[in-house]
């Protein structure tokens, strides 16, 4: 099992996020953005190579992506109504995302194989997802997957718009900023 940890997208600016390994090793990049069809989100390994491709292939309450690894379609993801239950299936690798996405804390398995596990991590510079990954070839997808749940875990969650969440704001402000 390899650790990894992607800075929470509630704590960056728009940009690129980088990924550590467990002795905070730059490993991967992710980058793009997601909200309008056509839209993608990369994972590139250090030397720029785009591994994995996100692309959002429809729009509005219930978005679809598609997601490709190394140029070939590996599978898809598509939110349901009952996203907020906390409940993703990812077509065609049979995996099951389950817990809690607004509170950052949910698992992949497939079958009764546990893949991967996230969880919050207060560092000095930011809040974290800690990764557990328990295949290390499968690493890539699973931290493409994990910003996307981030993603989705912000604009779901209401008080991430406001700057009340530790080092967002030294005074607390009232401040709205939009996604």
């Amino acid at each position: 099992m390899t650790k990894y940890y992607l800075r929470q997208r509630h704590s960056i600016d728009d940009g690129v996020n980088i990924v550590f390994d467990e002795n905070f090793q730059a490993s991967y990049l992710v980058s793009g953005r997601t909200g309008k069809k056509h839209d993608e989100l990369h994972v590139q390994d250090m030397s720029g190579r785009v591994l994995v491709r996100i692309q959002q292939t429809s729009y509005g309450m219930l978005p679809r992506f598609s997601l490709r690894y190394r140029g070939h379609t590996v599978g898809s993801i598509s939110f349901t109504l009952g996203h907020l239950g906390d409940l993703v299936y990812v077509r065609q690798l049979g995996w099951l995302i389950s817990g809690n996405f607004m509170a950052g804390r949910y698992l992949t398995t497939h079958n009764t194989k546990k893949l991967l596990s996230v969880k919050p991590n207060i560092r000095p510079d930011g809040i974290y997802n800690q990764l557990t990954v328990t295949f290390d070839s499968q690493a890539p997808v699973h931290i493409a997957i994990a910003a996307l749940l981030d993603i989705w875990g912000t604009k779901s969650n209401p008080l991430t718009r406001f700057k009340w969440l530790p080092g967002q704001s030294e005074n607390y402000k009232l401040t709205y900023c939009r996604h």
